[in-house]
């Protein structure tokens, strides 16, 4: 019953079918994942900017020691306030380094988003363009199957020779073989697009059939979730170097306590209580050259930052480029296909009552103008999936799901 309730589902559609995926795919999830551990990282860098509000109890007892140098024992229970004034922005560019990554981390959900929509677009298309290939196969096995009846009938009065018959005979053979294996390629582009959305039985998906092909997708390369991940990391190896370069220059914190401080607790609640108040300016002198390390160790990642840009900015323009290509060359072909395909049509039609007729073509004369015709029908099909194909890659570049 449940292969029955799939065999007169609907029709899938493409948005359907990428919707399916983002929602299966396990790579979503985990950029997700690595999103909200990053925007977490972000919040722990930002908490120094703030406060830090304490609160400890202790009651210390060394019978054991001369009560000159312990003053007998230590009771204290206090509230403690520390705060860095003035750290010449090191915090705030530690805070933002992180924040650069935690969007950058936020792309990579995009870009997950993007790569699991062209897995499955690339994935229906196959289908869909195997399907149709299926079906036209099918239907130059029942044109060779007519034909093959013909030449044998055209035998049977004297017209055609045993060697004709064949001939007519091996090509029907030959499209039942090509038959065969557009069948099989059917299951497994059936199989492929089912795993994606998580339906790893699937046997029998049908797909809505794209009428016409869409125009090549426009847009600006500088803000795919790529190029925009790689501009974050160049601004967080910036910060980065702000960072180690405000360690060389003086910090001043303050700390506050109030609460109870003395020797003995009944007399530290009773009488000692108080307040303090601490401020501290310091400032590295010596450190054998471990700021000066991290601070080069900074500017080399903000050169390895800025190269990525690049890379990426390359190599996004330079599959645009080719995807373009691509689709030129594809429209290109679909053009002249149409063209081209009435002649062959026709030129096999004449072949085809010339032998009829004995007028004097041979059946191997007839089954070359059949042969391309029907090779033109396939090649239709061929260039129709490499313009979605390259659709679909731009569409990726772009970081979009649609």
């Amino acid at each position: 019953m449940a292969a029955t309730g799939r065999a007169h589902a609907a029709p899938l559609t493409l948005s359907e079918a990428i919707d399916r995926a983002i929602a299966f795919a396990p790579s979503v999830s985990m950029a997700a994942a690595d999103s909200d551990v990053s925007g977490a990282r972000a919040r722990e860098t930002r908490a120094p900017l703030y406060p830090a509000l304490s609160a400890g109890s202790e009651y210390y007892q060394a019978p054991g020691y001369n009560t000159t140098v312990t003053n007998r024992g230590v009771s204290a229970g206090l509230v403690a306030l520390n705060y860095t004034m003035w750290d010449w922005g090191r915090r705030e560019a530690s805070y933002l380094a992180a924040r650069y990554v935690s969007e950058a981390a936020q792309f990579g959900i995009a870009a997950a988003r993007a790569q699991i929509a062209f897995d499955a677009s690339l994935s229906y298309y196959d289908l869909m363009h195997a399907r149709a290939s299926e079906r036209e196969l099918t239907l130059n096995l029942q044109r060779l199957s007519r034909y093959v009846a013909t030449v044998e009938a055209l035998q049977a009065s004297g017209r055609a020779i045993s060697n004709d018959v064949l001939k007519i005979r091996s090509a029907r053979d030959s499209a039942e073989l090509m038959l065969s294996a557009a069948h099989h390629e059917t299951l497994m582009a059936t199989a492929d697009l089912g795993a994606m959305m998580g339906d790893f039985g699937a046997s029998d998906i049908e797909v809505v059939n794209l009428t016409d092909i869409p125009d090549l997708p426009a847009g600006d390369i500088t803000r795919s979730p790529a190029m925009e991940a790689a501009t974050r990391a160049v601004s967080s190896a910036e910060q980065q170097i702000k960072e180690a370069r405000a360690e060389r220059l003086p910090t001043f914190q303050i700390a506050l306590t109030t609460g109870a401080l003395g020797i003995d607790p009944p007399n530290t609640v009773n009488n000692n209580w108080g307040a303090s108040y601490d401020g501290v300016i310091s400032m590295p002198l010596f450190d054998g050259g471990a700021i000066s390390s991290r601070i080069d160790r900074a500017k080399a990642k903000l050169n390895s930052a800025s190269a990525q840009y690049r890379e990426t900015s390359y190599l996004l323009e330079r599959r645009l480029k080719d995807a373009s290509i691509r689709y030129q060359e594809a429209v290109q072909a679909l053009t002249i296909l149409a063209r081209s395909q009435p002649t062959a049509d026709d030129a096999f039609a004449l072949s085809w009552t010339r032998f009829l007729g004995g007028g004097g073509a041979t059946i191997l004369e007839v089954l070359d103008s059949y042969q391309q015709a029907e090779q033109l029908r396939i090649e239709r099909l061929n260039h129709d999936l490499a313009a979605l194909q390259a659709v679909a890659t731009t569409i990726l570049l772009y970081g979009r799901i649609r």
